[in-house]
């Protein structure tokens, strides 16, 4: 059973290493080139494929971050008048 489940455990953990592979397409310059990128992206953890998956939150986190700014200009905005009264 614990062997098993440590088998579970260690192929799950190992997934993420097999979600993105480079593949040489071919002979030329620009396969060779291409097939260098994907390796470096890959060694750097910047691959593209990573970019969409992220692309959601990050207009999440622009349209918040929007609105928190605004929230901030009322909030100084209402500051400023009560700071005119006395």
């Amino acid at each position: 059973m614990r062997l098993l489940l440590t088998t579970i455990i260690l192929a799950m953990l190992a997934q993420p290493v097999w979600a993105h592979q480079c593949i040489l397409d071919g002979s030329t310059a620009e396969a060779i080139q291409s097939y260098n990128l994907c390796k470096a992206d890959l060694a750097n953890g910047t691959a593209n494929h990573q970019a969409d998956d992220r692309s959601g939150e990050v207009a999440q986190l622009q349209a918040e971050n929007y609105a928190l700014k605004a929230q901030l200009a009322q909030i100084k905005r209402q500051l400023l008048a009560l700071l005119g009264e006395l």
